[in-house]
Order: structure tokens, then sequence, then C-alpha cells
């Protein structure tokens, strides 16, 4: 039942779909491809919603053959993405392994986690650890991105929190702008450096060190004006086995057409 429930919850995320934005990303490390990456955005009038989906490509399929998507939706206000949900799953197939949850939200403030399976021991997320985590914080699909609450995306340090694990990266403020060629087509960009800094969830590992040191990960920042966020086309992550590097092979564009 479960299996089913998350084909019919990712089938259902993909139709009707409006004019967002929507990014297909590839990702490289060590100059090998290891998955795929459609992120979407969408902005009307006050209501928004963005959804991601990676799937591993590659040996990485091979050997870890995953799917994972999130959809969160919420509200802008004051030039801030509020979230008031926030959806995700995933299945390892060749682990049969998998899970669906949902994170409620009160004012931004996440209240309430359900997830199929349960979370069980120190990883069930009480309300006490919800608002001390969650404070200051965005879902993981928002926090991707930088609203126009700031002309520069490199004065956002954003922290992301997904109920159990959270993150936050800490930017350098220094940024360049630059030009990135996707698809054949020019693109603006700011470029950003900053480190990823666990803070709850995450075990010790030499990758999340490495990702931790100063201007670990670089960020080319475009704007897109019927979302009103700047989104990343590119962005690199230093690891123990070399960069991660993600970059958009196609951007359709629909707030830039007409």
């Amino acid at each position: 039942m479960k299996k089913i429930f998350l084909s019919i919850f990712i089938i259902l995320s993909f139709t009707n779909l409006k004019a967002e934005t929507e990014l297909e990303y590839s990702a490289y490390l060590g100059g090998l491809q290891v998955a795929n990456i459609l992120y979407s955005a969408e902005l009307n009038e006050d209501d928004w919603k963005i959804k991601t989906t990676i799937t591993a490509s590659g040996l990485v399929d091979v050997f870890v053959s995953f799917i994972f998507f999130a959809e969160s939706n919420g509200k802008y206000i004051n030039k801030s993405l509020i979230s008031d949900s926030y959806n995700f799953s995933y299945e390892i197939k060749n682990k049969n392994k998998s899970r669906v949850a949902e994170i409620n939200y009160k004012e931004g403030l996440p209240v309430s986690v359900n997830a199929d399976p349960p979370y069980r021991d120190e990883d069930i997320p009480t309300k006490e650890f919800l608002k001390e985590y969650g404070k200051g914080a965005s879902d993981p699909n928002s926090a991707f991105v930088v609203s126009n609450k700031f002309n520069n995306p490199c004065l956002e340090n954003s922290k992301s929190f997904d109920g159990v694990r959270s993150y936050q990266i800490l930017m350098s403020e220094k940024s360049k702008k630059s030009k990135l060629n996707i698809n054949n087509k020019e693109y603006e960009t700011i470029i950003c450096r900053g480190s990823s800094n666990a803070i709850v969830g995450y075990n010790e590992s030499d990758f999340l060190e490495t990702a931790s040191e100063d201007n670990a990960i670089t960020y080319w920042y475009t704007f897109f004006e019927k979302e009103k966020m700047w989104i990343p086309i590119k962005f690199t992550i230093d690891t123990p086995l070399g960069a991660l590097v993600i970059k958009a092979r196609e951007i359709n564009d629909n707030s830039n057409e007409g």
C-alpha cells in the first residue's frame, strides 16, 4: 500500500503544471554523473509552490537506485517565503527502503510531522524539537532559493530543516557578477561562496567536514522575475572525492516568455 501511495504521490505532483520556472540539472562527482535533478518554482500572486525530484544516475543508479521527491508550498509575505507545508518521499529500490512524510507549519514554524513508516527512537521529532530547530529555518525546498528581499543573494545565510535534520549555509558576503551559458542561452549571474554547517541530525563524516570549510560551496544565482526568487543555475560543493558539480542543462523560464 505504501508503494502505491508513493507512486500516486509522485504522478499527481507532475500533473496540471502551470507557468512555473523549471530547471533540469545534472550532478557530477569526479567527472562521473551521479544524479539528475528536476526543480520547479511557481508564484501565483501570494501563493508559492516549489518541487524537487532527484534520481540516481550512472554507476550510482546501479548500486544505490533511488528516487526522491519533495513539494512545499506557502505564502509570499513581506518579500519572504513562509512555508505552509512540506511533503517528501523517497525510495531506495535495491534496498527496499522508502518513506513518505509531511510537515505542517503554523505562521512559518513546523508544528507536526507525519511519516510512514514513522520515525523511531531519537529521530522522533517532538514539539519542542520542532520549535527549537524550526525557528528561523526554511523547508529544504525554499532554503535552496533566495527571495527578492535581498538585491544580492550572497547576503542571506539560509537555514534548512526537514523535521529531523538541519544545516545552515553561511555566505562570505563577497559577490561577483558573471554570465553563464545554459543550452545556448546566456544568463546573468551573481557568484556567491560559502560553507555548509550541520546543526542537528547528521553523523560526523569527512564529507561534512570538507563542506564546512570556508568557500567550500559556490553558487551561481540568477534572478527570476515572475517567481521573485534568486535560483542557483549552478553550484559546486567540495568533497573528499573532488568537487560535486550541479549545473542546469535546461531552463524552461516561462516568466521571461512573451
